[in-house]
């Protein structure tokens, strides 16, 4: 077995393209990325019910998935839960500045 060193990780990372978006039709709003990121929680919430509830009835003996399951949700919830509390800290920030 070979240990690599750490320039040649960092030679891969460096050799990586890059991906940059110029131009109107690639912009993204931030609405349509909270937008995604509800979805994408609400349907690890979803698969996380289901595999618990798989397990409670006896379908499915893993009980790493179901922890794992659990994990990525409650993670991304937690997630999601940071990000608005930013969102609402900078408005009330922007509503007290002086004009």
């Amino acid at each position: 077995m070979a240990i690599q060193g750490i320039n040649v990780i960092n030679g891969n990372i460096a050799a990586a393209p890059v991906k940059t978006t110029t131009g109107a039709a690639s912009a993204v709003s931030f609405k349509d990325l909270l937008l995604d990121a509800l979805e994408n929680v609400n349907a690890l919430e979803q698969e996380s019910n289901r595999i618990t509830e798989d397990f409670i009835a006896g379908n499915t003996d893993s009980i790493h998935d179901v922890l794992i399951a659990t994990t990525k949700a409650s993670i991304a919830t937690s997630f999601v839960l940071e990000v608005r509390n930013k969102v609402l800290d900078a408005y009330q920030e922007i509503m007290r500045m002086q004009i």
